[in-house]
C-alpha cells in the first residue's frame, strides 16, 4: 500500500534528542501504520544514531533507516532525506522536535478531505533545551484568528510567515510539489534550500496555514549546524526573497524581509555568533553588508565580526538559554 505521509528526519550526532522525538511519533503513528511512515536519515553520524533507531525499528515496521557514510551539506542532506522517503505528502522534521499527540491524525485527516491543496503550514509552540516548564511554553503565533486560514497565493502567504515558515517541522508538502520545485536554483539560499524548492514547486496553488499549535519546536543549544547561522539568516534569508520577487512568488520581497525579518537587533546578535569564527566569517563581511540598507549596518558587518571577541556571544547565548529554560 502507498504510503500517504512519511515523517522524514535527517540527523546528525543527535540520537539523545532523536530518541525522544520517536519516542513522541510510535504511538501516533502505529494506528496508522499501513499509511504513515517514519524514515530516519543519518547524515554520517558518529554517534549511537544506529544503535538507538534499532531498537525502534525492531518493535515497529513503519520505521526505516538510512546510515549514510557521506557528510553533506543542510540543503543536500534534505533532498537526500526527502529522495529516501516514500510518501504522497511529507514533513522535513527536526530531530529534536516534538508532536502534538494528535498530529498524525489530524495530518491524514486533512490530506484526505483536501486534495487539492498540497502546502500546509501549521503554528507551534516553542520551548527551550530539555525539561522546558509547561508554563514557560510560548506559542509562537498568538493571534488565533480561526481553525484554519487558507492563502490563495504564496506572496501574501510569504509577507505573513517568511521567518516562521523557515521551521521545517511544520510545513507539509506533497512530493509533487517538491519535484516540481527542483527545477528552480536554490543554490545560493543557504540553509533554506528546502522552503525555496517549496515555494517554487507550490507556484499558482494555495497554501494552508493551521492556526492550532500542533508540535513543541525544541530550541537547544547546541546545534549541528550552529556554525552556519550566520551564512543562512544574512545571505540565505535575502537571497531567496530576491530570488521569489523575481519569479513572482514574493511581492517586494527584499524590502519586506529587510523591514520585517532583519531588526537590528537579531542583525548584531547574528553578527556577535559570526565572529566566533572569524577566520570563516570575515571573508563573508562585504556580503552581508551588501543587504543592507544604512551606512551603520554596513559598519557593524566589518566591526563586530573584526573586533568582537568570539566569548561575548557564547555567554550571551548562555544566559539567554538560562532565562528560557
Amino acid at each position: 500500500m502507498e504510503k500517504i505521509l512519511s515523517i522524514a528526519i535527517p540527523t546528525l550526532n543527535r540520537a539523545h534528542y532523536l530518541k525522544f522525538t520517536l519516542d513522541s511519533f510510535v504511538a501516533q503513528i502505529e494506528p496508522y501504520k499501513e499509511e504513515v511512515e517514519l524514515a530516519v536519515c543519518s547524515n554520517a553520524c558518529e554517534d549511537n544514531t544506529f544503535e538507538v533507531v534499532k531498537e525502534y525499528m525492531e518493535k515497529y515496521s513503519f520505521i526505516r533507516f538510512i546510515d549514510c557514510d557521506v557528510r553533506l551539506p543542510l540543503g543536500d542532506n534534505f533532498k537526500r532525506t526527502v529522495t529516501f522517503s516514500k510518501g504522497k505528502y511529507l514533513i522535513l522534521w527536526g530531530d529534536d522536535d516534538i508532536p502534538a499527540p494528535f498530529l498524525i491524525g489530524y495530518l491524514i485527516n486533512n490530506i484526505k478531505k483536501n486534495p487539492d491543496i498540497e502546502f500546509y503550514y501549521f503554528n507551534r509552540l516553542v520551548g527551550y533545551e530539555d525539561g522546558c516548564p509547561i508554563k514557560s511554553l510560548t506559542v509562537y503565533e498568538n493571534h488565533y484568528r480561526q481553525t484554519s486560514v487558507f492563502y490563495k497565493d504564496s506572496s501574501s502567504f510569504i509577507t505573513d510567515n517568511f521567518w516562521g515558515a523557515t521551521f521545517m517541522s511544520a510545513v507539509l508538502f506533497s512530493r509533487a510539489v517538491w519535484e516540481r520545485g527542483l527545477n528552480f536554483d536554490t543554490s545560493s539560499h543557504y540553509g533554506f534550500e528546502f522552503m525555496g524548492i517549496l515555494y517554487y514547486g507550490n507556484k499558482g496553488k494555495g497554501i494552508m496555514y493551521e492556526c492550532f499549535p500542533l508540535c513543541i519546536q525544541r530550541k537547544v543549544a547546541k546545534r549541528a549546524w550552529g556554525t552556519d547561522w550566520p551564512k543562512y539568516a544574512l545571505l540565505g534569508l535575502p537571497n531567496m526573497s530576491k530570488d521569489l520577487e523575481r519569479e513572482g512568488l514574493f511581492d517586494d520581497g527584499l524590502n519586506v524581509w529587510r523591514m520585517r525579518y532583519n531588526k537590528f537587533v537579531l542583525y548584531c546578535y547574528i553578527l556577535m555568533s559570526a565572529a566566533t569564527d572569524k577566520k570563516k566569517y570575515k571573508p563573508y563581511c562585504k556580503q552581508f553588508a551588501a543587504f543592507q540598507t544604512s551606512t551603520v549596518r554596513k559598519f557593524l558587518a566589518y566591526a563586530i565580526i573584526y573586533c568582537m571577541p568570539g566569548w561575548v556571544y557564547n555567554v550571551s547565548r548562555k544566559i539567554l538559554f538560562s532565562l528560557k529554560g
